[in-house]
This record gives structure tokens, C-alpha cells and sequence, in this order.
């Protein structure tokens, strides 16, 4: 894996374990109408999966396995992802605790949080809420968090209460010392109700500042890499390339993008989402 490839895996990592919001317990909050915001947001979503004890989604790239659990008598769901790719090979994880929804996480979020007023997203009006700082707050992501995430920001639909968006400060080193600024953005889109439950079928991340971050070595490398993906794709048969070109989808064409321009985006479509199948 290329240098290039690490960083771009590690805030992916780490964004992917902190992309979901749970809300639970009284406490002393920043700002109380965060707060208030976040508890509607949760007890939205709990009515929503009252009927739900399992689900799966399943991409082109990986399915994930749910099932609910409770944390003081608050609803969330435990995660184990399968991938099948590169004709056969799968790997499995198990969230150590919770995967996404996890009660705590979304307490310590409740409590820290501040009101930053309205605004719209992808033409929906949406609650914009600020933290300061991430740092303590996601414990579960910590050993994956290597890009130093600090700030971030989330944008929950004023009308339904799902997430349209959560944006990140992070800061990247260079092999110099040098500290740069990175900004990773996700984007939840085509939300669906999937027997009540709000499911986004679209998830699109991206991140701006990665290039510029880069010492010329390493973007050299990253050159060299992409170029020789390219060679390695020319000499495939029609079937390897199309077996890559599913499993990677536009990535090359972001890998360009981000050195040409310092922008990376790549998007995660659900096939299909199967609710209630009797998982153990």
C-alpha cells in the first residue's frame, strides 16, 4: 500500500467508525439547545427501528451485518462486515462493542456539542451543530483516528432528523514536521424508508488538503503508483479489468484528481437493504 493509500485508509477508518450518532442519559451540556436537537434526533431514530431486531446492507464492495442491542434501555445495533472481493478472498470484523450507534458515544456528543443555527444541504434545511474538539470522545476509533481529526460539524435534517452531512478538521504531518490542515467531508444522500427506518443509498466522502499535505517524495510515489495501476490494468484480460473496475469503481479517477487538484471523493452506493432476516 502506498503512502498515499495509508492516509487516505486511516481518516477513511476512522471516519467510517465515528459516521453514525446516538443520544442517551441527562448530563451537564455546552449548549442546551444541542442537546435538545440531538435527543430528538435519537428518539427519531428509535421509533423508526422499534420493529427492526436485524438488517443487512449490501454494496458492491461489502455487506454489513446488524443487530439491535440495548445500552440502558436505549436501542443501537452491533455491525460485523464481510467483503468478497478479488475473486474469493473475504475478510470479517466484529465491532469490539458497537459499531456505529452506540448510546455512549452519542452522550459524550450530546454533552459537548454547540448550536450553530440553520442552513441547507443538498436543498434540505438542516440543524447545524458544532464540536470543538473530538479528542476522548470516540473511543473505539482512537487506534484509527492517525490523522489527528479535531474539529467537526453536523448537519441533521430539520424536517426528517436524519444526518445530510458531518464535516472534520484534521490536521495531516509531513515526513518534515510540518502540520497541514486536511478536511474530510461525508455526505449522506438518497435516504429511503426501509420498513420505517431512514437508510441513506448513497454515501459520498470527501477530503480536501490531502495532496498539499504530501512532501514531493511522496508525490512522486503517488504518481508512480497510479501509473502503474494504469499498466497493470492494460495488461488484464476483459474479465480482471471489469473484476477491478467494480471493486474500485472512480477511485483512480479520484486518485487523479487528488494530485491534480487536492480533492479525493469517492462514493459507496447500497444495492439492496434486507430488514428483519433472523440473524443470530
Amino acid at each position: 500500500m502506498s503512502i498515499l493509500e495509508k492516509k487516505i485508509a486511516a481518516i477513511t477508518a476512522g471516519l467510517i467508525l465515528i459516521a453514525g450518532i446516538v443520544l442517551s442519559a441527562s448530563a451537564q451540556y455546552t449548549d442546551p439547545r444541542a442537546a435538545e436537537i440531538i435527543e430528538t434526533a435519537w428518539q427519531e431514530y428509535e421509533k423508526s427501528i422499534e420493529n427492526i431486531d436485524d438488517y443487512v446492507v449490501e454494496t458492491d464492495l461489502f455487506t454489513i451485518y446488524y443487530n439491535k442491542a440495548y445500552d440502558n434501555g436505549r436501542p443501537y445495533f452491533t455491525a460485523r462486515t464481510e467483503t468478497d472481493i478479488f475473486g474469493g478472498f473475504e475478510s470479517t470484523t466484529t465491532a469490539s462493542d458497537a459499531d456505529l450507534f452506540t448510546p455512549e458515544t452519542y452522550d459524550k456528543l450530546k454533552q459537548n456539542a454547540r448550536y450553530e443555527g440553520r442552513d441547507e444541504v443538498d436543498g434540505h434545511e438542516v440543524h447545524v451543530l458544532f464540536v470543538e474538539r473530538i479528542e476522548g470522545m470516540f473511543p473505539d476509533a482512537e487506534d484509527v483516528l492517525e490523522e489527528g481529526l479535531e474539529q467537526m460539524r453536523i448537519y441533521i435534517d430539520a424536517d426528517n432528523w436524519v444526518i445530510r452531512q458531518m464535516s472534520y478538521m484534521a490536521e495531516a504531518e509531513t515526513e518534515t514536521g510540518e502540520v497541514r490542515q486536511v478536511e474530510p467531508v461525508i455526505m449522506f444522500r438518497d435516504y429511503r424508508n426501509i420498513d420505517g427506518m431512514m437508510v441513506a443509498f448513497e454515501t459520498t466522502t470527501v477530503v480536501t488538503g490531502l495532496s498539499a499535505s504530501m512532501t514531493e517524495e511522496e508525490r512522486r510515489d503517488a504518481e508512480e503508483s497510479l501509473r502503474e495501476m494504469e499498466r497493470e490494468l492494460e495488461q488484464m484480460s476483459d474479465q480482471e479489468r471489469r473484476m477491478v473496475e467494480r471493486i474500485m469503481g472512480n477511485r483512480m479517477e479520484s486518485f487523479r484528481e487528488m494530485l491534480m487538484e487536492d480533492r479525493f471523493e469517492f462514493t459507496v452506493r447500497v444495492n439492496e437493504v434486507r430488514v428483519n432476516t433472523g440473524l443470530d
